[in-house]
């Protein structure tokens, strides 16, 4: 629903398409005979803004709206909301009921003149009552629109409610039974049963059921049972699966049980199910398989299961050749010389092993001879760990017994965390605790996530540790522990007889194939409440904040301090909790981080191949539960998508993620060691070594005779010392922890698994060890297996050298050969030389990798057979030109926006920059000729630096006032403009900027704009979060919501209207990235990916760029925006217009019939040919 002023507003901007409203504004003075009339070019106008749903019309002068005060000082980005009010202004131009009758003397246009006071009286009497009943008309409008806005809300809330209540439930009850406390289940169950406001659910009744069998206990079977058929709640195949269970194991100690199952399958085909499908739907743990078919076997003695064969092709037509799995040639692993097959086997157990521990220990690199170590501090702080361990052990004892007392004792049928707390063992929370200690000491001064966010990341921790206890105990890990090795097998050759298939196909295979042994491996885990996740987590929070203390030298009495307490910080008008560690221990903890880190195993790479995801639930690490889609806690409605869309439609974007996460790497020793050499001298700013905070000078102090502006100086510099030095710690502690982590991992093989944000932008899960990072951190990393060079490969690695110096981007292929050539004295003595020769690739753009390809082009040119025998294992870039603009281009089939993105064949390189700023130039001449002054002061000021920001950041929906601070940056760098100058300018370029733009990109800015009113009309008109599906079947939901923290809130129409247009187009390029990696992986390429750069060996450069430019080919030959039509107008359009809204001419009807015009009224485009992309050298290099 909207309300009526945003009705008015979407109104007024029928005006431009030929409505007209007829509406006289007079504005009448007491003793004044004058008659004003308002129009929509005078100082004041009525102004109706919709950025707030609940705001008032109201009048503003042009003055008030210019008010530099008005304007927030952030630039626009993506998530931010909108500053401008003209985009969501409209403004209704007022009109004369009557024209002027002939022989009235008129004082304005169309207005005449009131001659009579009686008149004037009259008409003001008139325009009271008319407004009293305008005010009264809007208000029962207002009032009923919002009445039913209000009513949807409560009914979509309360069905929310229901569900989470439903899930709680089912959590509880299943946890009650798993711990033994079969009463407290039932008591809850029971009541559930009997209230009558609550929806019954099968899910609840099955999940009983299904934990009674297990218990065997047939008299709890039979009760449930009995509530289901007085209760009237349907019978699933999991009610079935769960009583042939109990059957099968009663059957083992009574027999005459054959009534009992014929009864159970009378019952089924009573209820239309068929006995087969419950080993094709249901999952099974242990033995139950077995159970469940000898209890139907009771009843069907020649009963024989039969299971569904799980689907393995793509259904999308971008991927169907790649359903034929025959390959002419076998290909190699992407281990094949590296390990063996017992190896690999060593390795997995390795990882499983760190993966079930929880924490990994590493020795840190600054525990060297030029490092001094407190080892006295680092001895107490061990001992003081060997202390606190009994105290958590006798704490954790006595507040869990409390807490089963609690639980014990209470009658009230209410929910209780001591069922959850149960699941692991007082040895398992003391692991935990200190784990979480070690964590917590190693926070900064300044800074620390709130208490919240740590006690729900330890709930977490207990959840990963209690399904882990939970697949031991139900064989779940055992036959993993057989399918992986299975795997692994396959992954050491996985060409077979002429066929290959990819990993998910491999492992789906496998399970199918081992189905009827043991149980499933996909069998659902026990869902937890987020309230129980947060509750479980403040539990144990409590017990470290009450118990853990600290001896504090300050204090003389001897007494000790808590080791850590709670702080309070106001942010905005919040005020957070944060814990903070006493001062000695961070000193304590500080020194031992000179000599060992810690870090939770879910976070390092891993030393073995990831598993592959075979579903939104499956994938990543071996045990260790990873998200598919990195998703905020609120965003539900792209979870209940992933859950609810086809298993085949995800194969691609999983299959993606799989060849991604299967490319073997190592570390780069050379650089590694040079890279430690200086961070442990210091660091350097020059080469982007972060120092550590003792570099950073302390500020004078000031003298005590000071006037008060010196001591207000020396205040705000000891601010900025404090601030510095925050920052400067910052990356100086998380350089330590990539270098370490390389050090660790520095002789040997790992893997990288991946998963996706919320637009199927790719991510590995591994924060610190990742090519997706800075300059130096991607220095650090190798393709482990190596490929010679071959006969263009050498080619190839000087060319990226140059490429990565930056100098010459706009310079054909051949000048760069020519330019590596001239300067390979300069490559060798920075490979031979790198800190004590002349450093030429200090000056380069990206130093460090600079340096790792000039040491590569040295080994090879060294090689003893020659550069092509060289085995390379340096991973080239191939980057595309402004890719955002490329698939705009494409989009649009814009012919000259396509040139000036390389999309076209060319001597050289385009440059889409120099392009704008030449057309920007072109304006600017011809206005300074027409003595338009800011013009004739920027000639000769305009270039490629000035604009480049905002040419960049339109494809992310930047504003004109957005673009305006962007370009005011630059201006600021140059002497000879004014500070107002610089503002006026930057507003003069903004817009010959915006206008170059859209010359070059006609119909692309036509579809930017499309995207635009699209989601702002479907987040206001019809209430809802923007959603769509990319090319290759991936759902994507926008959840910006006015309160995120409330999903039954409405969606942050600004934010949903800004960030449309720029995650359309990410979803898109990652669309591209995935079928490229789809058929590199199928041609043996070795392909690694940061969204738009795509990396492989030298050898391989020329294929990829061939199948990376008929992919994007094929990608915007589909239909993608009358898809993405279809898809809005099927999920928008009926639910905002429906069959009452036909011929309804209220706001609210017209506001649907906009909302349904644009939506399925796509684009027109360009004549571009795509095809010519398959020509283009430079659309990628």
């Amino acid at each position: 629903m909207i309300s009526c002023r945003k009705c008015l507003a979407t109104l007024a901007s029928y005006h431009l398409k030929g409505f007209q409203l007829s509406r006289t504004m007079i504005a009448i003075r007491a003793n004044c005979i004058k008659t004003t009339c308002e129009t929509r070019n005078s100082p004041g106008h009525r102004n109706f803004s919709i950025s707030n749903p609940n705001s008032r019309a109201t009048i503003k002068s042009q003055d008030q709206n210019s008010d530099p005060q008005k304007i927030g000082d952030e630039e626009i980005e993506l998530h931010e909301e909108e500053t401008e009010e003209s985009h969501n202004t409209y403004l209704l131009p007022n009109f004369l009921t009557e024209p002027a009758s002939e022989g009235t003397e008129v004082l304005l246009d169309g207005v005449p003149k009131i001659v009579s006071e009686e008149k004037i009286l009259k008409t003001n009497r008139e325009i009271k009552s008319a407004k009293a009943q305008a005010k009264k008309a809007e208000k029962k409008l207002r009032d009923h629109l919002q009445s039913e806005d209000a009513k949807a809300t409560a009914i979509e809330l309360q069905k929310k409610k229901e569900i989470a209540f439903r899930l709680s439930l089912k959590s509880y009850v299943t946890m009650c039974m798993q711990q033994g406390m079969v009463y407290k289940a039932m008591l809850l169950l029971r009541n559930y049963h009997e209230e009558v406001k609550h929806f019954k659910s099968s899910e609840v009744y099955d999940a009983m059921l299904r934990e009674a069998s297990v218990c065997c206990s047939w008299k709890l079977i039979k009760e449930i049972v009995t509530m289901m058929e007085e209760g009237g709640i349907p019978f699933t195949l999991e009610s079935f699966a769960a009583c042939f269970i109990g059957l099968g194991l009663k059957s083992e100690r009574e027999s005459g049980l054959e009534a009992i199952s014929e009864n159970l399958l009378d019952k089924m085909e009573i209820c239309d199910l068929n006995v087969d499908d419950i080993f094709k739907t249901c999952k099974f743990l242990g033995n139950h398989r077995e159970l469940a078919i000898k209890g139907i076997r009771l009843g069907l003695p020649d009963f024989e299961p039969e299971f569904s064969s799980t689907p393995l092709t793509y259904t999308t037509p971008l991927l169907t050749s790649l359903n034929d799995t025959h390959v002419e040639s076998a290909i190699p692993s992407n281990v094949e010389g590296l390990l063996k097959e017992d190896n690999l086997k060593k390795l997995a157990t390795q990882q499983l092993d760190s993966e079930m521990s929880g924490a990994v220990f590493i020795q840190s690199i600054t525990n060297s001879n030029s490092v001094s170590v407190n080892n006295q501090a680092i001895s107490e702080m061990e001992k003081l760990e060997q202390e606190w361990i009994p105290v958590l052990r006798e704490a954790i004892i006595r507040d869990m017994q409390m807490c089963k007392a609690q639980f014990e004792a209470t009658r009230r049928k209410t929910l209780h965390i001591y069922p959850f707390l149960s699941a692991l063992s007082t040895e398992d929370y003391v692991r935990l605790l200190t784990q979480e200690v070690q964590m917590l000491s190693g926070t900064s001064e300044l800074f620390s996530p709130s208490m919240h966010l740590f006690c729900r990341n330890l709930g977490f921790k207990v959840i990963r540790e209690t399904r882990i206890q939970r697949k031991k105990e139900n064989g779940q890990l055992e036959k993993f522990q057989l399918l992986y090795d299975k795997y692994c097998q396959w992954y050491m050759n996985p060409t077979k007889d002429g066929q290959l298939c990819n990993p998910r196909q491999m492992w789906q295979q496998l399970v199918t194939q081992h189905q009827m042994e043991g149980c499933d491996l996909d069998y659902e885990s026990i869902f937890w409440p987020h309230t129980v996740v947060l509750a479980v987590g403040q539990f144990l929070y409590n017990i470290i904040l009450s118990n853990l203390k600290i001896a504090d030298p300050t204090n003389t009495d001897g007494k000790l301090s808590p080791a850590f307490y709670v702080v309070y910080r106001t942010k905005g008008v919040r005020s957070l909790r944060e814990i903070k560690p006493h001062p000695q221990l961070v000193k304590f903890y500080d020194e031992i981080r000179k000599k060992k880190l810690s870090f939770d195993s879910s976070l390092l790479p891993m030393l073995s191949p990831p598993l592959p995801w075979s579903s939104h639930k499956c994938g990543g690490y071996l045990v260790t539960d990873v998200s598919l889609v990195r998703l905020p806690a609120h965003a539900s409605k792209q979870r209940l998508r992933l859950a609810n869309t086809p298993p085949q439609q995800l194969y691609p974007a999983l299959d993606a993620l799989n060849a991604l996460g299967s490319i073997p790497w190592r570390i780069n020793g050379a650089i590694l060691d040079l890279v430690i050499q200086i961070f442990n001298a210091n660091g350097s700013k020059k080469l982007h070594i972060p120092q550590p905070p003792s570099a950073l000078a302390i500020p004078s102090p000031v003298a005590a005779e000071a006037d008060g502006s010196h001591k207000v100086k020396a205040y705000r510099d000891r601010i900025a010392f404090k601030r510095q030095k925050a920052e400067m710690y910052s990356l100086w502690c998380d350089s330590l922890y990539r270098l370490s982590l390389a050090n660790h991992f520095r002789d040997k093989v790992f893997w990288l698994p991946h998963n996706m944000d919320f637009r199927g932008r790719v991510y590995p899960c591994s924060p610190h060890l990742t090519h997706l990072s800075h300059d130096m951190a991607r220095s650090l990393l190798f393709f482990a297996q190596g490929k010679p060079l071959g006969a263009d490969g050498f080619n190839w690695l000087k060319l990226h050298v140059i490429n990565l110096t930056g100098t010459k981007k706009r310079e054909p292929i051949s000048e760069r050969y020519a330019y590596a050539e001239k300067i390979m004295p300069e490559i060798l003595d920075s490979a031979d030389n790198p800190l004590t020769g002349r450093q030429w690739w200090v000056n380069s753009d990206e130093p460090w990798q600079t340096l790792a390809a000039c040491m590569e082009v040295a080994n090879a040119l060294r090689c003893p057979e020659g550069p092509e025998a060289y085995v390379c294992h340096l991973p080239i870039h191939q980057d595309g030109s402004c890719n955002g603009l490329q698939h705009y281009a494409a989009l649009g089939r814009d012919t000259v926006g396509a040139e000036s993105v390389n999309l076209t064949p060319a001597d050289r390189p385009q440059d889409v920059y120099s392009n704008v700023a030449n057309l920007v130039e072109r304006e600017r001449s011809k206005d300074a000729a027409n003595n338009v002054e800011i013009a004739q002061l920027l000639a000769g000021l305009i270039n490629r630096k000035i604009i480049k920001q905002t040419v960049m950041t339109t494809v992310y929906g930047v504003t004109r006032y957005g673009a305006r601070l962007q370009i005011a940056k630059q201006l600021k760098e140059l002497p000879s403009l004014t500070p107002e100058q610089v503002q006026v300018g930057s507003v003069y370029l903004a817009d010959k900027t915006f206008q170059s733009l859209q010359d070059m990109f006609t119909s692309a800015k036509d579809i930017q704009d499309w995207f635009t009113e699209s989601a702002k009309l479907i987040s206001t008109v019809a209430g809802e979060s923007v959603e769509w599906i990319t090319p290759i079947g991936l759902p994507v939901v926008q959840s910006y919501n006015n309160n995120p923290y409330d999903e039954a809130s409405r969606p942050n129409a600004i934010k949903q209207r800004n960030a449309f247009p720029p995650n359309f187009i990410h979803s898109l390029d990652s669309s591209h990235m995935m079928l490229t990696a789809l058929y590199c992986q199928r041609k043996g390429i070795t392909f690694a990916s940061i969204h738009d750069c795509f990396w492989t060996h030298p050898c391989t450069v020329a294929e990829m760029n061939k199948i990376c430019r008929q992919q994007f080919v094929s990608l915007h030959s589909q239909p993608i925006l009358e898809d993405l039509s279809k898809f809005l107008v099927s999920q928008f359009a009926v639910r905002a217009s429906g069959a009452d809204a036909v011929d309804d001419d209220t706001p609210k009807g017209l506001a649907r019939h906009r909302l349904n015009q644009i939506i399925s009224e796509v684009p027109r485009r360009g004549m571009f040919d795509l095809r010519l992309v398959l020509d283009s050298v430079y659309f990628f290099s």
